[in-house]
């Protein structure tokens, strides 16, 4: 019976969207997303149980699957939250030339929650974070003017985004006081450089 309501639970988590509708829900949110991160910091996603991140949030087996599927689901969420977020803040800065552009402010945002994206970055949950930085990178993709059009855009999405992913995933491997200008001038130098800033080559049919 009880394995049955869990399957049911699951099925409307994929179905119906779960907004938090009072503070109670949100505390378990947070609890969760807490544990989560918590636990896929020291090991891979495939060795945490979702009996674990329960036992970690103090909370219930059913207080899980009345908001998420799986472990995975819970990730995703995370992810896509936090990769929209950054890659918004590079959108906002190149659309309003910001100083320092894209590359300086999608820093900023990562040294502001540092310890979040070591952990996103390098923990058990890099695999999935890199998947989700391609699929989103490749949604903003699609939603901009093209800059150089000669580009194929399925050769530009996984090189632009695998490099930034890369870059960022080397630096939150760094000292804490590694310089974040050194990480600006590296993507500057080695992503935006190359394929972000206008050019003209011509290619052969």
């Amino acid at each position: 019976m009880w394995i049955g309501d869990r399957a049911s639970l699951a099925r409307q988590r994929t179905t119906t969207p779960r907004i938090p509708d009072d503070a109670r829900v949100q505390r378990s949110l947070d609890a969760m997303r807490a544990a989560f991160l918590e636990l896929v910091s020291t090991r891979p996603l495939e060795e945490i149980s979702i009996k674990e991140i329960c036992d970690t949030a103090g909370l219930s087996y059913p207080t899980f699957y009345r908001r998420f599927a799986s472990k995975e689901e819970l990730l995703n969420g995370i992810a896509t939250e936090e990769v929209r977020r950054l890659l918004a803040s590079g959108l906002s800065a190149r659309t309003h030339r910001t100083d320092g552009g894209s590359a300086s402010a999608m820093c900023a945002y990562i040294e502001a929650q540092r310890p979040l994206w070591r952990t996103l970055l390098t923990g058990g949950a890099a695999t999935a974070m890199r998947q989700e930085f391609m699929r989103l990178s490749r949604e903003f993709t699609d939603t901009q003017p093209r800059i150089n059009p000669w580009l194929p855009i399925d050769l530009a999405v996984p090189f632009v985004a695998g490099g930034i992913f890369e870059i960022l995933a080397w630096w939150m491997k760094q000292r804490d006081d590694y310089p974040t200008s050194n990480v600006v001038k590296l993507m500057d130098a080695l992503i935006i450089d190359t394929t972000a800033r206008s050019r003209n080559i011509d290619l052969l049919p």
